[in-house]
């Protein structure tokens, strides 16, 4: 697999696993560990949506970047 098709591949898993876990605002995040996911896919998600807060978790911003 191709570097870009692993972070395409990456980048959905980690935003299906945060729609699974319900972390979709702020209220709701979740750590990496909670989410059972490395910070490193977190964070390579980050202009597919992810956002993290100042306490370290992540949840899923709504398709126009929103905060839920």
């Amino acid at each position: 697999m191709s570097g870009d098709a692993t972070i395409v591949v990456v980048v959905a898993r980690t935003k299906q696993r945060l729609k699974e876990a319900g972390a979709v605002s702020e209220a709701t995040a979740k750590t990496p560990r909670e989410l059972d996911l490395r910070e490193t896919w977190l964070k390579t998600s980050a202009k597919a949506g992810v956002t993290r807060t100042t306490d370290g978790r992540y949840y899923l911003a709504d398709k126009k970047g929103k905060h839920g």
